[in-house]
């Protein structure tokens, strides 16, 4: 058994089938298929029941999953270590994003990426559902998203709350001529609004707003990205409610903004990553950069 064989193995478990992780991994699948067997048959025990298509994980390979990805981690750890003692803060640094959260990285990440300008930064755009799986694979290190999260296993740094606004389109100005509008008026209109991939999130609390007051909605449209759905917006096909700061200068001029009269809901969004996965020097301070405060706790804690 070695390092090989069980960063094969853990592609296999985590994508869920042989052929998908033979493409992940850049080897034909009869070769991959090959490994598992000889890794089973190392350790005499079976690690995944194969009936045609269906497959499931034994409680042997569920055990060498978990142990492997401990021991994996930890070899990385050590490799970035070694690398950033020889290099100093290089690399890259992965990112995930959701659109409303965009406006928190971008003034940080440029003040990052003129300290280190070495470091590379690769980001992901998605909803609260997709940036979690990204997290879970370990495909990135940080993730700005919206709260609530389903997963346990996070480091989670709340960022300041985001009070949700009524956009109009342009067009629609002479009907709604004052600053605010009220939740019965707003469902009175077709609505556009943002929803998740799976989970409890900003759409089912909207809906729930409204049903408080019992009223009923007249949703239209839903999608996960929210530049997609002004795009619709702009054109007149209905209104949405979205965080204020998602009303950027680039679309000066193709929207009204109201505010809610009634009481109303605040976008919670957070900066996420995973509490035992190794993080590299740039990660950690691109963390610094975006939770100035949390780094002069750290230092508070090193130094009592």
């Amino acid at each position: 058994m070695d390092i090989r064989q069980l960063r094969y193995f853990q592609t296999i478990i985590e994508e869920k089938q042989i052929t998908k992780a033979a493409r992940i991994l850049h080897i034909a699948q009869p070769a991959l298929s090959l490994q598992l067997k000889q890794l089973e048959e190392e350790l005499g025990v079976p690690l995944i029941i194969r009936e045609g298509k269906q497959w499931q994980v034994t409680e042997a390979g569920q055990k060498l999953y978990e142990r492997s990805k401990q021991l994996l981690q930890s070899i990385d750890s050590i490799k970035g270590e070694l690398s950033e003692i020889k290099e100093g803060i290089t690399g890259t640094v992965t990112i995930g994003t959701s659109t409303i959260c965009v406006s928190h990285l971008a003034p940080h990440l440029t003040q990052f990426h003129n300290e280190f300008p070495k470091v590379y930064v690769k980001i992901f755009n998605g909803d609260t559902y997709y940036l979690e799986e990204l997290l879970q694979q370990n495909m990135i290190d940080i993730a700005l998203l919206l709260l609530p999260v389903e997963g346990r296993d996070y480091e989670i740094v709340p960022l300041e709350e985001d009070p949700f606004v009524a956009v109009i389109p342009r067009q629609w100005e002479n009907l709604f001529p004052k600053d605010s509008i009220s939740l019965k008026d707003v469902a009175q209109q077709d609505l556009l609004l943002g929803k998740r991939r799976s989970g409890i999130g900003i759409y089912e609390n909207i809906l729930s707003h409204f049903h408080h007051y019992d009223l009923q909605p007249q949703v239209v449209l839903d999608g996960p990205d929210i530049t997609t759905i002004l795009t619709f917006v702009a054109t007149g096909m209905g209104m949405t409610i979205i965080p204020r700061s998602e009303i950027h200068q680039a679309y000066d001029g193709k929207f009204k903004v109201l505010t809610i009269e009634e009481p109303f809901l605040q976008a919670k969004p957070a900066i996420v990553w995973m509490k035992d996965k190794y993080m590299s020097k740039a990660a950690r301070k691109l963390i610094e950069y975006l939770v100035p405060e949390r780094s002069k706790i750290d230092q508070n804690r090193k130094n009592p």
